[in-house]
């Protein structure tokens, strides 16, 4: 039957992202992140620890934070415990976000373009509470644009699995009715994209925008926008 159904990674296919950034003004703060992640809860046993982005993933409480099995509360004074005498909450929570730039008004557009021809738009991502409320109010402008470009998001916060996990990926062919060979993934993550070809899914590797200092310095010299047609 072809491709009915499209399915987008959030950070580094639509919204564009600079995790390095984000550690440095995590180290700024005196978290040594390698220490947090030692000392941290293990990752579960035989679960794939979350893959925030090409090479990083999300070891102990960073895992468990991005499958929503600790609240935003307890992750922000957890990492606090770590930080220099006198940081502030807010402080913790403007470095974590930190990663976050912004979403091209010309992917979203090409999101709206493909759901007007007729093909079922899914959003699936690695993310967490924190990350996601300021991305829906401060990159999308808010949930009815979510909610008008997606016929479902799903994150990883609420389904308390992740990427590149096999069961996430189940879990949303159940929820959308469909057989891997009628989906496009799309996803900046190699581990990512593997593990749902594994299971039949069609993928595409989106290129990054090159990003320093939490700017983007330049755009991908090839954009998903415009290599999706050759799938579809």
């Amino acid at each position: 039957m072809g491709i009915r159904n499209i399915i987008f990674d959030l950070g580094g296919v639509l919204l564009d992202i600079d995790l390095n950034y984000c550690i440095h003004q995590m180290e700024a703060l005196g978290v040594d992140l390698k220490a947090f992640e030692k000392k941290s809860v293990p990752t579960p046993t035989g679960t794939k620890a979350a893959v925030l982005g090409e090479g990083i993933v999300a070891n102990g409480a960073l895992h468990l934070y991005q499958t929503g099995d600790i609240s935003t509360e307890d992750f922000l004074e957890g990492v606090r415990k770590y930080c220099k005498e006198g940081t502030t909450r807010e402080e913790v929570l403007a470095a974590w976000n930190s990663c976050c730039i912004a979403i091209p008004s010309y992917r979203l557009e090409k999101v709206k373009e493909l759901k007007e021809r007729g093909y079922h738009i899914y959003m699936l991502s690695n993310t967490n509470e924190a990350h996601w409320q300021m991305i829906v109010s401060q990159c999308f402008g808010g949930q009815e644009v979510v909610d008008s470009h997606f016929d479902h998001v799903f994150l990883s916060q609420e389904m308390h699995l992740a990427k590149p996990n096999d069961e996430i990926y189940w879990e949303v062919l159940r929820q959308i009715h469909a057989q891997a060979d009628e989906c496009l993934f799309l996803d900046d993550s190699s581990a990512n994209l593997e593990a749902a070809a594994a299971l039949g899914i069609h993928t595409l590797h989106a290129e990054t925008s090159k990003t320093q200092n939490g700017m983007v310095v330049a755009p991908p010299s090839t954009d998903w926008t415009t290599t999706i047609e050759s799938f579809l």
